[in-house]
């Protein structure tokens, strides 16, 4: 399997540096409705910043191992977020109730 410790370490680490993609979607969201039209706008964010976590994993694999995951490394990427829900919603809740562009993510 590609998803080797290294690869699950990197991911660790980038994950507590998503608030700056938060604070740009808050900043773009009513420009964002209007093209998406999503009803909740914390739905959407959620929703963009689980693609962008599985997008960054599949391009490490890539990157590392010049191969594009496979079916059953994707199943595993897939995890390897969703295990974290609760994490992305944290750094969310506390960007949008401190209103700063300089949240901390803490595991």
């Amino acid at each position: 399997m590609v998803l080797n410790q290294q690869i699950r370490k990197e991911m660790d680490d980038a994950i507590k540096n998503w608030c700056p993609n938060v604070t740009l979607l808050k900043k773009e969201e009513s420009r964002a409705q209007k093209v998406w039209k999503f009803k909740s706008g914390s739905d959407f964010i959620y929703g963009y910043l689980v693609g962008q976590m599985e997008g960054y994993i599949a391009g490490l694999i890539v990157g590392k191992h010049g191969k594009i995951p496979d079916a059953e490394e994707s199943k595993e990427i897939r995890k390897m977020v969703e295990i974290r829900a609760k994490e992305i919603r944290q750094v969310m809740s506390k960007h949008e109730k401190k209103g700063k562009d300089d949240c901390i993510f803490t595991t």
